[in-house]
């Protein structure tokens, strides 16, 4: 079983080493490599419910370090940028999870500085906890010093050789709000450039805690060869957009992908001026051949569809001339399709060049041990904040049923009770223990019973319900269980609605959920028998997801060949 996820270590490695190799058939080369993120919003790990969690600042570490490792034998160099929004939720934290929040906060902003560090942007998450809060230092060049200790100037560093000048922006109405002094960021930023540029910066990276279109805006008018962006980057741009003569980049939300770029400079000839701006060139990359081969594929399967339906149409109406393009165009799309499947990448000839690429920190990536460990205090420290703050679940009025708890339903109920046991919802309490969870509310709600309800459960008020028992899905028991099963009408349901299943099995915790599948999981002998039999022959759950974690393990590989 590990034999996959070894190679896929290997496999990057490989590809680290052959991005810093320098010089080869091209010459002298200098290089740089600089991972980024934004949009981070406290993200410590991901739920590990789902087939493939992305994120883990364990496995970011891990990528960052070994990079930086194997730079440092070349010769070469490496650094990690944060373009804002680092520190917390996009939600506003509440007064309950104040403390929680404040130590994942201080924790990311330590472990991001033990990394080769260059700064961070402000984002609006990053200042929730107020500016007594904010760290590590960050770069704002359009806000005034003033009543902000927390920024550093722009500055010119040398990584591998090629010097990067890095600022930061921010949103003025962001900073005003507070308290700070901030002007427009585009008129700052184009300031910021122009003077690292006469400092000396071949490259110009701004970390930008903005939207997308005012980061395109700073792109299109400063003197900057990238612009980050650390404000709502969804699920990244796996590619980098072109504005101008920059280059508009952006990492996935959460630490869910970290974005790389890969800087190689070649030497100008003599007779270049010495403060002429360098023309960076995309060279793509192994994952821009694949994203290309998936957007032909899908044009194809369009264009298709268009030539048969106005084949079967007769032409009537359409313009032949139209039509006889279309033809053209799928003519074309064909004949690259072709090309790219027999496509390796290599860099450009001639010229300075950089590729990106956004990397999921997908389970197959190995974690650094010490932050693992940390971690984990992390994961006690959060607990006992959260158990600090927890409250009873609210109490019911007599006689309103409340959770009973699955021991009072086996005293009936034997034969169900057994199978329940041989389930994984009897385990979902022990996944908690585990994993050190079971003072993270986010996590407790979906791996008890009645969480949240009237006489049910809440955070450290969990005796009798832990794990996903009975009552669950045929509600609260206490009432049933007085009058022994006889009570009319019932005061359970025997059918459980699919929207009872989705308050956890959703996107977010459960991706491969199906209800009838995940039915097929939970009835059998002595529980729901004859149910399982109307379900007939199909997919478990556990079906689905064993097939998906599979193919999460295929796609690493895919994506390491296609780098």
């Amino acid at each position: 079983m590990r034999a996959p996820v070894v190679a896929w270590f290997y496999a990057l490695l490989a590809m680290t080493m052959a991005w810093i190799a320098p010089g080869g058939a091209h010459g002298a080369e200098r290089r740089a490599t600089v991972f980024y993120t934004g949009g981070v919003h406290g993200a410590i790990e991901p739920c590990g419910c789902t087939s493939d969690p992305l994120g883990d600042v364990a496995r970011m570490t891990g990528v960052v370090r070994r990079a930086a490792a194997a730079a440092r034998k070349a010769g070469s160099g490496v650094l990690l940028v944060d373009a804002g929004n680092l520190l917390y939720p996009v939600d506003d934290v509440s007064p309950r999870r104040r403390e929680a929040a404040d130590l994942r906060a201080a924790f990311l902003a330590g472990e991001f500085q033990k990394l080769p560090f260059g700064g961070s942007a402000l984002g609006d998450a990053d200042l929730s906890g107020g500016i007594a809060q904010v760290r590590p230092p960050r770069l704002a060049a359009n806000v005034e010093a003033a009543g902000a200790p927390f920024l550093t100037g722009s500055y010119v560093t040398e990584i591998g050789g090629i010097k990067i000048g890095l600022l930061g922006v921010t949103d003025a109405d962001v900073a005003r709000r507070a308290g700070l002094r901030a002007t427009d960021p585009a008129p700052a930023a184009k300031r910021e450039a122009d003077r690292l540029r006469a400092q000396g910066a071949e490259i110009v990276i701004v970390l930008a805690a903005l939207e997308r279109p005012a980061a395109r805006q700073i792109a299109r008018a400063a003197a900057v060869d990238f612009v980050i962006l650390g404000r709502n980057v969804g699920d990244g741009l796996p590619r980098a957009d072109r504005v101008g003569d920059a280059y508009v980049v952006a990492a996935a939300t959460e630490l869910q992908r970290i974005g790389r770029l890969d800087i190689v400079l070649r030497d100008p000839s003599p007779t270049a001026a010495p403060t002429a701006r360098r023309t960076v060139a995309d060279a793509g990359g192994g994952e821009a051949v694949s994203l290309r081969r998936n957007e032909i594929e899908r044009t194809l399967k369009d264009v298709d569809a268009d030539l048969t339906r106005w084949a079967k149409s007769g032409g009537g109406g359409i313009d032949a001339a139209f039509v006889a393009s279309k033809r053209r165009e799928r003519d074309e799309l064909a004949a690259e399709q072709q090309r790219l499947a027999q496509a390796k990448w290599a860099p450009p000839a001639t010229g300075d060049y950089f590729a990106n690429q956004l990397i999921p920190l997908q389970r197959a990536l190995p974690r650094d041990a010490g932050i693992a460990a940390a971690m984990r205090r992390l994961d006690a420290a959060v607990g006992r904040a959260n158990l600090k703050q927890a409250q009873p679940p609210p109490r019911a009025d007599a006689g309103r049923a409340t959770f009973a708890g699955v021991t009072s339903c086996a005293s009936c109920h034997k034969a169900q009770v057994a199978f329940w046991k041989t389930t994984v919802h009897a385990h979902a309490w022990k996944t908690l223990v585990d994993g050190g969870k079971t003072g993270h509310d986010d996590c407790v709600s979906c791996h008890v019973t009645g969480y949240g309800e009237i006489g049910g459960s809440s955070l450290g008020f969990t005796r009798n319900l832990e794990a996903v028992q009975c009552e669950t899905c045929h509600g609260p028991g206490s009432l049933h269980v007085k009058a022994d099963g006889l009570e009319d009408p019932p005061a359970v349901q025997l059918a459980t609605p699919e929207s009872t299943c989705t308050t956890c099995h959703n996107q977010k915790h459960s991706d491969t959920f199906r209800y009838d599948a995940y039915l097929r999981d939970i009835l059998g002998p002595g529980h729901g028998e004859g149910a399982r039999k109307k379900l007939g022959v199909g997919p478990t759950g556990r079906e689905l997801r064993q097939a998906a974690k599979a193919k999460a393990k295929a796609a690493g590989a895919a994506l390491v060949r296609g780098m």
